[in-house]
């Protein structure tokens, strides 16, 4: 009889524990709110080209270190490219870490989903959390979908850590309002 309470027991505090875990992320709004131009601001670090190369975001967020200023970004769109097209705005093709770092705007608060497409790796972050994850190399493809409490209308930072090795390349993502379907993020809701 003992044994079955504590089986119970333990039951119960990894079902509390899962559904913790399952809570939204609340995101952090930025403090003061911004009033930003349009756009993300990108830094680049280039490893060289083939066979030079990235393989993981570890050698990445290393080599960003030094990375230097490029032209912005339009916003997170950059659909899966070309094999040879260059990278986001860096003008090269292979091999490419990025820092790119601005504000994301909700136009209300609530339960929203974010989920990040990238090739290759991505570390992505609003408002001080994690919404997106790939140490490796990928092709163009959904990382993972997150839930997010957003607390109140307004701009949240963004910090992402990208690379892309060789072949293609994209980077984008996707919103919505808990139940009410999923969306590509336009242009627009982003600020540096």
């Amino acid at each position: 009889m003992k044994l079955i309470r504590t089986a119970a027991l333990a039951a119960s505090a990894l079902l509390i524990a899962v559904a913790a875990q399952a809570a939204p992320l609340k995101l952090k709004p930025a403090s003061p709110q911004p009033n930003p131009k349009s756009g993300l601001s990108v830094r680049y670090s280039w490893a060289g080209d083939p066979p030079a190369r990235i393989q993981t975001l570890g050698e990445a967020k290393q080599m960003l270190r030094k990375a230097k200023g490029g032209q912005p970004l339009r916003g997170l769109d950059y659909r899966d490219t070309n094999e040879g097209d260059p990278v986001l705005t860096s003008g090269k093709a292979f091999n490419v870490a990025a820092d790119i770092r601005g504000y994301i705007r909700f136009d209300s608060p609530g339960i929203y989903e974010i989920e990040t497409w990238s090739n290759d790796g991505i570390d992505a972050r609003i408002g001080g959390q994690r919404v997106g994850y790939y140490e490796a190399r990928q092709p163009c493809e959904p990382n993972q979908r997150v839930e997010v409490e957003v607390p109140q209308a307004g701009w949240y930072p963004v910090q992402i850590s990208y690379f892309q090795k060789y072949s293609t390349a994209c980077l984008m993502m996707k919103w919505g309002k808990k139940g009410s379907g999923m969306s590509w993020v336009p242009n627009s809701a982003f600020g540096r």
